[in-house]
Order: structure tokens, then C-alpha cells, then sequence
């Protein structure tokens, strides 16, 4: 959450209840580029690329692995396997080469 929001669980933005987690859940899906990191929308993605879909995707992960209950929370490789689904979705042509 951090990397894509650019904010820090201990922003000045965040106190009490208002955490960086309920900051995220409260703006997905409908304003989920009001909370994005700018930079990220600045990084030469092509005209008419879902940027909004892929990163409430990418946010709903994000809120899994933060889950209060460890129990609930995704696994390091259910994560990873989440990411590489979203990247063969909406980056078909960026592929991994393995020497």
C-alpha cells in the first residue's frame, strides 16, 4: 500500500482509526486514482490502458497482505502469484526471460 499510495502508515494524514489501510479501502473501486501515487500515473502507460482496474487489483492485494488476522492474510506466494496474474492480464507484451 505504501509504494502505491506514497504514503506512510505514519503520515500526519493517518490517526485513531483513519489507518492507511481504511484510507485505501474507503477509496476503492470508484476514486482509486485519487489515492495513487502521481508518479505512477506518469510513467508512459499507452492510451487507453485500464490504469484504474489493475490498480484497485493491485490494491485489493495489497489490502490482503495487511489483513489484521494473520490467518486471513494472503501468503507471500498467493501474493506473487496474484501479481504475476495481473501483469500476464495488463502487460501481455512484458514477459520474464530466465537464463
Amino acid at each position: 500500500l505504501e509504494m502505491f499510495t506514497g504514503k506512510r502508515p505514519t503520515s500526519e494524514l493517518f490517526g485513531g482509526d483513519f489507518t492507511l489501510n481504511s484510507y485505501t479501502k474507503s477509496a476503492l473501486p470508484e476514486r482509486v486514482l485519487d489515492i495513487v501515487d502521481k508518479s505512477i500515473l506518469h510513467t508512459g502507460l499507452r492510451v487507453g490502458f485500464p490504469v484504474a482496474e489493475c490498480l484497485t487489483l493491485i490494491f485489493q492485494i495489497g489490502l490482503r497482505c495487511c489483513e489484521e488476522s494473520p490467518t486471513n492474510r494472503l501468503t507471500t506466494s498467493e501474493a506473487t502469484k496474484d501479481l504475476i496474474s495481473i501483469r500476464g492480464r495488463f502487460f501481455k507484451a512484458i514477459r520474464t526471460y530466465r537464463h
